[in-house]
């Protein structure tokens, strides 16, 4: 293999692939970069088993080639020089980069070694809004479960319904549903991808001047192909039986409160202080047109807060993991949040006041 690229090009390619790369994998390939050298230019690929990275990045080819070589050194090695252009020459297992006045000389494994990356069909594609992808990945994934022992749960599940795709994503302790109308989805059965799959999408469309992203199943490999701006990802579908969420979700609320998002962001910050020395736990207390959060501290002492509500329903309480809120209005940009409860031991769900789109329930807790 014998290959010229721009620098910033090689830079940017190895920056992007390194953050799937697996740094503690049982396989010595994962913490290797792919490099690929054919007629349409210069490709990296990197991947942990879970989520593959492919960026194309073009280049000068005179002699088509492959090998693997040590993400995190190689990326090292060329950020650390100004040069304009790389030159890479592979000789054998070695690689050798010739950058300005620069020279380096890298020991690889074989191109063979590194897991086959499954290639979607032409015309097999559908397209997707890259603003929904963020939403999704802003609204949604964070409610996956970062815990392993239950791989499902670590997932966000597409399903469709009619013209609708409902996406899902929860922990056990809260969950967040999220329905989009959209006639362009055509996902025969449900399928759970990685949270993290969503968040690496949604950073890369970020990135990217496209409009849309491309999403293609490959059912024979279990996998799913994002497409944007030159950028792969492959990612395997998860597989498990994801929690009937609908029958968690109530119909019917006893109390139901309109609360200024930024003032209830404000009290939470203050309340834990003290919610971290116990648990994270804060009581919500609605009394009349009054919405008191409230916590407290063996140690440390107590906090309490009170913010005016428009109210509808009966007076009630209820505790939660007040980080658990948090996360809830980080992930939304409303100016008014409403809570639906019933009782103390009933999920409570969080919504903004002009999107019934999107709900978050939570869990709470016994106090």
């Amino acid at each position: 293999m014998k290959a010229t690229l721009l620098r910033t090009n090689l830079n940017l390619g190895l920056s992007t692939v390194g953050r799937v790369v697996a740094t503690r994998g049982q396989l010595p390939v994962l913490a290797n970069v792919l490099v690929e050298a054919s007629k349409q230019g210069v490709v990296l690929s990197a991947t942990n088993l879970e989520i593959g990275l492919r960026v194309q990045i073009g280049g000068k080819v005179i002699e088509e080639g492959a090998i693997t070589i040590p993400a995190k050194n190689l990326g090292e090695f060329v950020n650390a020089t100004d040069a304009e252009s790389v030159e890479l020459t592979v000789e054998g297992d070695k690689l050798k980069i010739k950058a300005g006045k620069s020279g380096a000389v890298f020991t690889g494994i074989s191109a063979s070694e590194f897991p086959v990356f499954a290639k979607a069909t032409e015309g097999q594609a559908l397209k997707i809004k890259k603003e929904i992808v963020r939403e999704i990945a802003r609204e949604i994934a964070y409610a996956a479960a970062a815990d392993e022992s239950r791989p499902v749960l670590t997932g966000v599940r597409f399903s469709v319904f009619g013209d609708q795709l409902v996406v899902v994503a929860t922990d056990g302790f809260r969950l967040s549903r999220k329905t989009i109308a959209d006639s362009r989805f055509k996902i025969a059965d449900p399928i759970i991808l990685p949270a993290r799959t969503i968040q690496e999408l949604a950073r890369i469309v970020g990135e990217s001047n496209e409009g849309e992203v491309e999403m293609a199943t490959i059912a024979e490999n279990n996998q799913v192909i994002f497409a944007c701006d030159g950028v792969e990802i492959v990612s395997r579908v998860l597989e498990g039986n994801f929690p009937d969420v609908d029958k968690i979700i109530p119909s019917q609320f006893k109390t139901e409160v309109v609360i200024e998002r930024v003032e209830l962001e404000r009290s939470l910050r203050q309340a834990g202080i003290f919610a971290r020395e116990n648990s994270n736990i804060v009581k919500f207390i609605v009394h009349s047109s009054r919405f008191i959060v409230k916590a407290q501290a063996a140690q440390l002492g107590e906090n309490e807060s009170e913010i005016e509500i428009e109210k509808e329903g009966e007076d009630g309480e209820i505790a939660f993991n007040y980080r658990f809120v948090l996360d809830f209005l980080a992930s939304v940009t409303g100016e008014r949040i409403v809570l639906k409860i019933n009782d103390s031991l009933s999920p409570g769900v969080w919504m903004e006041e002009k999107n019934k789109n999107l709900i978050h329930l939570i869990m709470p807790v016994r106090v």
